[in-house]
């Protein structure tokens, strides 16, 4: 075997035009295979720091109170690594402020360090010592002349409501008033940027709890990170039973799993069968194994012709005694020597090109909201796990040649006629058209079919890859335009507040410049019970309500009739005049005190079972005058049942403003004093929700950016950023294009390198070939073929070549791109319309100049050969 080794050595030194091609091929395999590993590796750790960073580095919590006696229960869990606790909450009393209270937990120094509150601090620190504590963003906005810093002596007790006390965190009570306990002295050293409903009567405050301070009597809240996070669905439950918790009425304990987590860690409910992470896992699995195939036939061939190029050598130690075990051996040991070599290079051109790619996406990305870019994080195990990879590659593309030349017999191999050419035609219509140059194109052509479908198979994914993306994206895009509504309003601030909001703020809004056009809108679900004679024509001709799925979709069928949703909607009464103008009726009749009239809007997209098209229609047949009997009450679990009737004034088909309805509902449109009245009926909890108030703005997309920026400055001097978002039209726009854009960069990044690879091998091959046949091109040339003849016969190959990764793509393409238009209702002949054929086109012909260049170098040293010289020497 050493002597084995000893030439297969001394074959890669001697051979080093094939000891390049075959190292080429390998180190960009493996380049791309450690790419993909690092890409992987690094949006998994990312997606944990980000999850990690919004939710804390805990694995479960124990929500239900557990008292400051049974705390060492837990901490001496031998299954748990940390504990993070919240102690019991702390009414503190303020004066001359907004609002009367801080709202108080303390904890300890571990929560302070893993969980995500650490990452709100905008200005000041964290708490460190007793006495220390930090406050809600909203509590400076409405109390400007405190600051970071100040010293406060405050009364510390409960809130109190007809002799009983209030927990700490209820919802804010009429008529509630505060028991003072005690005074403590606090240390403002930090602002957090958290708010808290407005349903709450105070301010969320946190200060730190000295963990030996902790009384037996004391409420905490403890969060815990496992040992072994898979083993918490067994032993949360366990831990919660230890401290006394019971089950609730379905047989639950008060305990809260930190979900994102913990499925980015593939653990579920049922052990390590998310189905999430089995699916994203699945197909990282199967772009694995397609990439190792892909490679697998690019570096065989590879193999194939150095091995092919030494048969002689190898039959020759064969007849000498090398026994077929240790043919294939050296073929393998070339493969794993070559493998040796080029490791280093390999990752640190994948961690290289890896950089570069997301180093561009970042770019690109970050100019969308709350993006965290992607780094790059070195790992050993990402390393060893991708040269594991590459190493199986490799000795799986150098087995198959192994086998193969183990089991050509000596004398065949050394007389050189182990091919054999099962059978001979005659190319009558390559000879007719093309001449007896066409005849021999075709022939070289069929002969060299094998050593080149490597290159074919490369050159054709990377068309594949790259002609189906511009195609998708192409149809995609098109669908959303023909899907997307034109839109009368290009941007909406939704005010998530459950008080009334400040009207300072609400006219600093309405008065910036950028605004052309507004709606102040209030809007609650509802119900409303329809019968079956109640559906409109063309509804009920379409299959009704009865065939409107009940899981997918509110509708509850109740004996006969069917119980719907619907939006009640109140607008300011500018907005109502407009809206009213817009569809041409009379805003004045709708204020009619004793006469409470609402505008029915009633239309909905359906979508029959056997069509892909989506009909806007109207669902009922009711006309103006009726009344339609409403409550309050949306599911079986809502609390509250008030009952109202509006009459119906008007009906339309236009909404006011741009305000999400599901489909199979309808609207009802009031003034707003007209909404505030009903709605003062409904239950506490819903009168809440009721509150939350939306403004659709029209200003432009040239005007939207600063509008939005002038909209954030306003809104932050009187509201926390938990209690509002924006929408733009424009920003949607863009973050699409932005992600469309780096998606193209990674899918034309792997193209480039999947194209590289199929020129590369393209040249090596044809090179190869040509190197190997230069004897039968001699004596062509012998017998009298011109070297334009022969400059003939290579272009036809060159050209026979280059349509077969063509001909090979476009049925796969055109299946993708016909399941991406039979996903849309884009026809095929909007979709030639829309394919960006320019690009194509482009792209073929990079890769038509590619082959042409291969084949003209190649022609020139084929003619500088001498033909004498050529004829008489084997090949080597």
């Amino acid at each position: 075997m050493k002597i084995m080794n000893e030439y297969t050595y001394s074959q890669i030194k001697k051979n080093k035009r094939q000891t390049i091609s075959i190292l080429i091929a390998i180190t960009i395999a493996s380049a791309l295979l450690c790419s993909i590993c690092i890409f992987s590796h690094s949006f998994w750790k990312g997606k944990i720091n980000d999850t990690i960073g919004k939710t804390g580095d805990w694995h479960g919590e124990l929500w239900e109170a557990t008292t400051g006696s049974d705390l060492k229960k837990v901490e001496d869990n031998p299954e748990i690594e940390a504990t993070m606790i919240k102690g019991q909450w702390v009414t503190a009393k303020l004066d001359s402020t907004k609002r009367p209270y801080y709202l108080m937990r303390g904890a300890d120094k571990q929560f302070w360090h893993d969980m995500n509150f650490k990452n709100t601090i905008i200005e000041g620190r964290l708490p460190e010592k007793e006495g220390e504590m930090v406050v809600s963003k909203l509590f400076f906005i409405e109390n400007p002349s405190y600051k970071v810093g100040d010293q406060l002596t405050l009364p510390i007790g409960n809130r109190m409501l007809e002799g009983k006390e209030l927990q700490t965190n209820e919802y804010k009570k009429e008529g509630e008033y505060f028991q003072q306990v005690a005074t403590k002295d606090y240390t403002i050293v930090g602002n957090l940027d958290i708010s808290g409903g407005s349903a709450f009567p105070g301010y969320i405050a946190m200060d730190y709890l000295e963990k030996s301070k902790i009384q037996p009597a004391d409420d905490l809240t403890i969060y815990m990170r496992f040992k072994k996070p898979s083993t918490i669905y067994k032993n949360l439950p366990l831990v919660a039973e230890s401290v006394g918790l019971e089950k609730d009425e379905t047989g639950n304990y008060g305990i809260v799993y930190n979900t994102p987590l913990l499925s980015l860690y593939g653990i579920s409910d049922e052990g390590f069968s998310n189905p999430q992470f089995i699916v994203v896992l699945a197909m990282g699995v199967v772009l694995l194994i397609l990439v190792v195939g892909t490679f697998v036939l690019i570096i065989y061939n590879a193999f194939s012709l150095s091995s092919n190029s030494r048969t002689k050598e190898l039959s020759i130690l064969k007849s000498l005694g090398a026994t077929p075990k240790q043919i294939k051996h050296s073929v393998l040991y070339e493969g794993f020597i070559l493998w040796l070599l080029q490791s280093p290079i390999g990752v640190l051109i994948g961690y290289g090109f890896s950089y570069l790619v997301i180093d561009k996406v970042n770019g690109i990305l970050q100019k969308t909201a709350n993006y965290s870019n992607m780094t790059i994080e070195f790992s050993w195990l990402v390393v060893v796990f991708s040269l594991m990879i590459s190493l199986v590659t490799v000795l799986i593309s150098a087995y198959i040649p192994a086998r193969r030349m183990s089991k050509i017999p000596a004398v065949e191999g050394i007389n050189q006629n182990h091919v054999k050419i099962k059978n001979k035609k005659n190319y009558l219509i390559a000879s007719k058209v093309f001449g007896i140059e066409g005849e021999i194109a075709k022939r070289q052509s069929l002969a060299n079919k094998k050593s080149l479908r490597t290159a074919m198979v490369s050159l054709s994914l990377c068309l594949i890859l790259i002609i189906s993306y511009l195609n998708i994206i192409s149809i995609y895009n098109f669908a959303e335009s023909k899907n997307t509504q034109l839109t009368n309003y290009d941007m909406t601030v939704n005010l998530n507040i459950m008080d009334e909001p400040d009207n300072n703020m609400v006219q600093k809004i309405m008065s910036l410049p950028e605004i052309q056009k507004n709606v102040i809108r209030r809007k609650v679900r509802t119900t409303t019970s329809v019968k079956k004679t109640q559906e409109s024509v063309v509804f009920s001709e379409l299959g009704g309500f009865s065939s409107v799925s009940n899981s997918k979709y509110n509708i509850v069928k109740d004996d006969n009739n069917f119980k719907i949703v619907v939006n009640l909607v109140g607008l300011d009464n500018e907005s109502f005049k407009t809206y009213c103008q817009d569809i041409n009726v009379d805003y004045e009749k709708y204020y009619v005190k004793d006469e409470p009239l609402g505008i029915l809007e009633d239309n909905t997209y359906h979508q029959d079972e056997n069509s892909k098209d989506v009909q806007k229609i109207a669902m009922l047949n009711i006309k103006s005058g009726s009344s339609m009997e409403i409550s309050e009450k949306e599911f079986a679990s809502t609390d509250g049942d008030y009952k109202f009737s509006l009459k119906i004034g008007d009906t339309t088909d236009k909404i006011p403003g741009e305000f999400n309805s599901s489909r199979y509902s309808v609207s009802m449109i009031i003034p707003m004093e007209r909404y505030e009245q009903i709605v003062s009926h409904f239950s506490p909890e819903r009168i809440l929700e009721t509150n939350m108030m939306s403004i659709d703005l029209l200003v432009g997309e040239r005007n939207a950016n600063i509008a939005k920026e002038k909209m954030e400055t306003i809104i932050n001097n009187y509201l926390g950023s938990e209690d509002y978002s924006i929408w733009s039209l424009k920003e949607d726009k863009e973050h699409d294009e932005l992600v469309q854009k780096s998606i193209s960069i990674i899918i034309y990044a792997i193209a480039i390198m999947i194209g590289f690879i199929g020129i590369f091998n393209t040249i090596s091959t044809i090179s190869n070939n040509l190197q190997i046949h230069k004897r039968e091109y001699a004596m062509l040339r012998s017998v009298g073929i011109t070297p334009s003849g022969l400059n003939k016969v290579l272009l036809l190959e060159g050209i026979s070549f280059a349509l077969k990764p063509i001909i090979l793509s476009i049925p796969i393409v055109f299946l993708i791109s016909g399941f991406m238009l039979n996903l849309t209702s884009t026809t095929w002949g909007e979709f030639v319309l829309i394919s960006q054929k320019g690009i194509i086109i482009f792209y073929i012909l990079c890769m038509f100049l590619s082959i042409f260049l291969v084949y003209w170098n190649s022609s020139k040293k084929l003619k500088r050969e001498n033909i004498i010289d050529s004829i008489k020497n084997e090949v080597i």
